[in-house]
């Protein structure tokens, strides 16, 4: 049996301003740092065999604190890396919804309609099938044990939409996985 621990980051300085990162990337906050080394204590009586992050500074620097004084080198792998906003990366969400009134709209309320390509954007499909690339590689690498995977908002709740049975039109980004907080999925088989 696989237990894989799936963490959000800790907050980030844009998290606070209400700036889309995507792939860009802000520092974690110091209430980002504590969230990550209370969830770290929390954490600190289950046997990891690995820790896994992000490409993204966020992610790899929460990681880094999660794994606490376990000799485990954290990993970073591309499929765990946030969703690509495109043009969007950067901007305030009220920017967003000022100059790009019906992509947002639909984004946000209705992810089914929306059109990532309209702003150089990854697909919410093609970040779904990135993540669960990323899993199968774990998998592939481990087949019990507990392994810990920090990435981001975003592409956790497309996961988690996912393994609870539901098509990206359930998909919500108003219902985000709050910062340093995670769940447990158990692969068995």
């Amino acid at each position: 049996m696989l237990n894989i621990y799936f963490v959000r980051h800790g907050e980030t300085v844009w998290n606070t301003k209400g700036i889309m990162q995507g792939r860009l990337d802000s520092d974690l906050t110091e209430k980002g740092v504590e969230q990550a080394k209370k969830l770290s204590e929390q954490l600190k009586n289950v046997d990891f065999t690995a820790v896994y992050s992000s490409e993204l500074g966020r992610a790899y620097k929460t990681a880094n604190i999660l794994k606490g004084n376990r000799k485990i080198q954290v990993k970073r792998i591309g499929q765990f890396n946030e969703n690509s906003f495109g043009i969007w990366e950067g901007m305030s969400f009220e920017d967003i919804y000022l100059k790009y009134p019906e992509e947002s709209e639909k984004f946000f309320k209705n992810p089914a309609q929306y059109d990532a390509n309209l702003i150089n954007a990854e697909t919410l499909k093609e970040a779904l099938e990135r993540f669960l690339n990323g899993i199968e590689k774990i998998k592939n690498m481990h087949s019990n044990g507990n392994v810990m995977v920090v990435s981001h908002g975003t592409v956790l709740n497309l996961f988690f939409n996912h393994v609870e049975g539901n098509g990206i039109e359930k998909f919500s980004e108003n219902e985000i996985v709050p910062n340093s907080t995670y769940k447990v999925v158990i692969f068995n088989d």
